[in-house]
């Protein structure tokens, strides 16, 4: 056993951090691990993270709530007024916001009622939980310290400042072996069909979220602790919650026209802003002037680590579409170059081929309008294989 003191709460209390394997980790191969904390500092990474500040229900949220020693993050629940609050909790949420992939934590629970802890993704700062930007929200758990052995997982869609987008699904059950004051490990892999939710590396619920249900945007991971719903038990105060790390691991690579995710967008020639939506809900596309040839739209992801990529281009079917899109793909020094009719069918998604690809900035896909038609721009996916 690994064992430290923790001093977070200004009491002396003894942290046991079982021994074993640190992480449940994604399952498959293709993964690179791009947001890590082992919380081993002994003060928070404030270039890493943002302290939740708002105040929510029974209590506010205060930095000073949040420290680190032994390896752990420990955020400290405590009677205190502050904010208009009687009670104050706290959290901290990453500033880097990253998108489809498997998130994990190890994390143990407070006890005594009063309590809602969570790890969840939400684009946001943590100064609200309702900020004008949140459209997807995914809750890896919540938990009510009144029913230790009692979690929820769920999907949640929004339009912003607290408005519901109207898609939501979840699962809440009581699992007696899941008691949330002992050292548990939660994971979420989310990819554009859909969410699974894992509890020590076993599968526990699969939300299916397409992107026909709303916008999946960007998104910032959340590991926090609120006095909400029953009244806080005083006598179990002050107490605290502590995650032993957190992870994102990621393995495709969306390219869009717009938003974050058009970082490796480009064009040359006549483009224009259309009204066809794309791949997720009100995403805007682009067209090239129609009758015009030679206009070129490029994706050119970033890719983390070399290896196999299934390459597909959304394809926007319209009568009035370019009949012979041409799309070439740049893998590994070669161009291979496929030709697709966008005037027949429904849109989605068009298999270009799998390929090898380096890390990095080598790997393209680009469309050339060929003068018939309108040559119409999207997004492109590569999927690692």
């Amino acid at each position: 056993m690994r064992r430290t003191i923790a001093l977070a709460l200004g009491l002396a209390a003894l942290t046991v951090v079982p021994a074993g394997p640190a992480h449940a980790d994604p399952a498959g191969t293709g993964w690179t691990l791009v947001l890590s904390d082992d919380f081993a500092a002994s003060t928070v990474d404030t270039a890493k993270w943002n302290y939740r500040t708002d105040s929510k229900a029974y209590s506010t949220q205060r930095p000073d709530n949040v420290s680190q020693s032994g390896g752990t993050l420990n955020i400290a629940l405590k009677k205190e007024t502050f904010g208009g609050k009687d009670y104050t909790g706290g959290g901290v949420v990453s500033k880097q916001a990253v998108r489809y992939g498997y998130y994990e934590t190890r994390a143990k629970l407070n006890d005594g009622s009063g309590w809602h802890s969570s790890f969840w993704i939400m684009n946001g700062d943590g100064s609200t939980t309702f900020p004008a930007s949140q459209r997807t929200e995914i809750d890896g758990f919540e938990i009510d310290s009144v029913n230790p052995t009692r979690i929820h997982h769920g999907v949640l869609t929004w339009k912003g400042n607290g408005v519901s987008a109207g898609k939501s699904y979840g699962t809440t059950y009581t699992d007696a072996a899941l008691d949330s004051r002992q050292w548990h490990t939660y994971g979420i892999d989310w990819s554009e069909t859909s969410t699974k939710f894992y509890v020590d590396g076993v599968l526990k619920y699969t939300a299916p979220y397409l992107p026909s249900d709303w916008t999946h945007d960007y998104v910032n991971v959340w590991l926090t602790s609120i006095a909400y719903g029953n009244l806080p038990d005083d006598t179990k105060l002050p107490a605290q919650v502590q995650f032993d790390y957190v992870k994102f691991w990621q393995k495709d690579y969306y390219v869009d026209n717009d938003g974050p995710a058009a970082y490796g967008y480009s064009e040359t020639g006549a483009w224009n802003a259309s009204t066809v939506t794309g791949w997720t809900v009100a995403s805007p596309t682009r067209y090239a002037t129609c009758g015009t040839s030679g206009n070129t739209a490029t994706w050119r992801p970033d890719l983390r680590s070399s290896g196999n990529y299934a390459v597909y281009w959304y394809k926007l079917a319209a009568a009035n579409s370019d009949p012979a899109s041409k799309l070439a793909v740049t893998h590994n020094g070669t161009t291979t170059t496929s030709t697709v009719n966008a005037t027949t069918g429904t849109s989605g998604w068009v298999s270009l081929g799998t390929y090898a690809f380096p890390s990095g900035t080598g790997g393209a896909v680009t469309l050339t309008s060929s003068g018939t038609g309108c040559a119409r721009a999207d997004a492109v996916k590569f999927v690692r294989v």
